[in-house]
């Protein structure tokens, strides 16, 4: 699957280091979004720099088909905002997806599977 994203950096150039670690989580993204039609998924990818002290913002914003996801991280640094940013989108993902399976109303007890007291 490919998924369709764009960029936007704000008071800053993204360096050859951070598109380098864009793609790669992008890559990673798409392989938990594989379920999902291509089409409909749009990744949008806010990169800024505060205007007066050396702070960066990444802002994800994930458009699916039944919901939009959002995450937010600061950092000194914009590598390790946007991956804070990313990790955070995937725990948001996986909630969805969870939510989606209705697996709370599975009713599974963790623990159970093939496990029977010895009588």
């Amino acid at each position: 699957m490919t998924m369709k994203w764009a960029l936007t950096a704000k008071r800053m150039r993204p360096h050859g280091q951070l598109r380098t670690k864009l793609r790669q989580k992008i890559k990673k993204l798409e392989t938990h979004l594989k379920h999902f039609p291509s089409d409909a998924v749009h990744l949008l990818v806010n990169l800024e720099r505060h205007p007066r002290k050396d702070w960066f913002t990444a802002a994800l914003t994930l458009r699916l088909p039944s919901n939009i996801l959002h995450a937010q991280k600061y950092g000194p640094d914009p590598v390790p905002a946007f991956d804070q940013a990313v990790k955070a989108l995937l725990r948001e993902v996986a909630v969805l997806k969870s939510a989606l399976r209705r697996e709370s109303a599975w009713g599974h007890v963790s623990g159970e599977w093939g496990m029977r007291s010895a009588e």
